[in-house]
């Protein structure tokens, strides 16, 4: 019964996803990768493909797991719940201990940026989706007079995207939550009216 996959493709793609998420793609090694997901490498070749292609899967995991929980914070009626949710999703992923520091998409977007395009346009992708979904939010909340009529919400939505890349960023290099707790607290003022 050749072909047969013999383990549990989830718990291989989370291994995969925090050995890039902790290490960075340059420091990773398909051995590393391996060990971390209990599978023999060839295995791992003939099942996903080679590093670049684990990449790109793990990225995928990561925008649904850890980042589908801010997408779906947006969907909050109230616009300061929504915003304030998205932003507590973040503080969520960044305090579980199980979670190694910053964010996947920060740490990929910075170190393959335009040299590894196809990561890069990945990252970007989800990026752009993340900021659609502010942006519909921020629509909303305009819609409902939770916002002026002029409110530039393109802006806006580039702003909270911004600020929570810039949260997973100080994350990673300071180890801790309370700057980027202040970060979360002070950009939910740009709200105020």
């Amino acid at each position: 019964m050749g072909g047969i996959r013999k383990f549990d493709e989830d718990a291989v793609m989370d291994a995969v996803m925090r050995v890039f998420w902790q290490r960075g793609y340059d420091a990773t090694s398909m051995v590393e990768l391996a060990d971390a997901a209990g599978i023999l490498r060839g295995s791992l070749y003939h099942a996903y493909g080679g590093k670049e292609a684990l990449l790109l899967r793990a990225l995928d995991r990561y925008a649904q797991h850890p980042g589908g929980a801010a997408r779906s914070a947006l969907q909050a009626p109230d616009l300061r719940q929504s915003m304030a949710g998205f932003l507590d999703a973040h503080l969520a992923r960044m305090a579980d201990p199980a979670n190694p520091p910053g964010c996947l998409m920060c740490q990929t977007a910075m170190e393959c940026g335009a040299r590894d395009l196809v990561p890069a346009a990945l990252v970007r992708t989800h990026f752009q989706r993340t900021e659609a979904a502010i942006h519909d939010a921020l629509e909303r909340g305009r819609t409902a007079g939770q916002l002026p009529d002029n409110a530039d919400t393109v802006a806006l939505a580039r702003y909270f995207l911004g600020i929570s890349r810039g949260m997973a960023v100080l994350h990673r290099a300071y180890g801790e939550l309370d700057p980027v707790r202040d970060m979360a607290r002070i950009a939910l003022k740009v709200l105020n009216r």
